[in-house]
């Protein structure tokens, strides 16, 4: 079977950052250049402020009397530097375009934070100062014990693509196992005549019935076995809690006795 190529995924939008500065400046050294990924706040340029004077119908731009102290030009957006606009020593007007950003899409978004470029997205406004949902990529969680990991579903085929490609090299398939009453029996009644062995009592919170889990007959043999041949998952229709609680005591759990019943 051939491994399937990797497709590149859809071009970001590129966008403009423009001199918010009142009056012309002139351009003295770049901080970045093509390729530099840069965050909001990010210093672009060292400028000079310079004045405007008119003469015989023309605008002049004159450097301002006395020295000037440098002024730090920052991005106001998140991206990457596609393209410098500007000369060293060109003076840039009010608004005029500094550099031409590949916007970040926010791929990669863990608990609010964007992991490619640092921007907090609980944090972004719209224009009217009410709190908005940013636009954002990554709409697809991919690791059960951490649902706040989301990622873009570029991101998502691009990670399977690897999984598929790591099977094909350990020459192995995916075994998906159910969990209850299949691996372990769990139940909210106790078996006062039955030993006590190998069963692990829990509760999920304050309030929650207590739960009884054991594994069933020869459950570790079989998973030692099946797993030399197979990279085994297991899933169950239980909630988060339950699994990750079950996944914990797993390995303090013991086989049961062959002559033993399932409770």
């Amino acid at each position: 079977m051939e491994e399937p190529a990797d497709s590149p995924g859809p071009s970001a939008p590129v966008t403009e950052v423009r001199c918010s500065a009142a009056r012309p400046l002139r351009l003295l050294e770049w901080k970045v250049k093509p390729g530099s990924l840069v965050n909001v706040d990010s210093v672009l340029a060292l400028c000079v402020p310079v004045a405007a004077e008119r003469e015989a119908g023309a605008e002049l731009e004159t450097p301002m009397p006395g020295r000037q102290p440098e002024k730090r030009v920052k991005s106001d957006r998140a991206g990457v530097v596609r393209e410098l606009c500007c000369q060293l020593g060109q003076v840039v007007p009010p608004g005029g375009v500094l550099v031409r950003l590949e916007e970040c899409s926010h791929p990669i978004v863990m608990k609010g934070l964007c992991a490619e470029c640092g921007q907090d997205l609980t944090q972004l406004q719209s224009k009217n100062g009410k709190q908005q949902a940013p636009v954002s990529t990554a709409t697809v969680s991919m690791v059960h014990s951490v649902p706040e990991l989301m990622v873009s579903s570029e991101q998502a085929e691009q990670l399977g693509r690897e999984d598929q490609q790591r099977l094909h090299r350990n020459r192995k398939l995916v075994l998906m196992v159910d969990l209850d009453q299949t691996l372990i029996h769990t139940t909210e009644q106790h078996c006062q005549h039955m030993s006590n062995k190998g069963i692990f009592h829990f509760q999920l919170g304050r309030g929650e019935p207590m739960l009884h889990t054991r594994l069933r007959p020869h459950c570790k043999d079989f998973l030692e076995k099946i797993a030399k041949l197979y990279e085994l998952h297991v899933f169950t229709f239980g909630s988060r809690l339950y699994a990750h609680t079950i996944a914990g005591i797993n390995s303090t759990m013991q086989p049961m006795n062959k002559d033993e019943e399932c409770p």
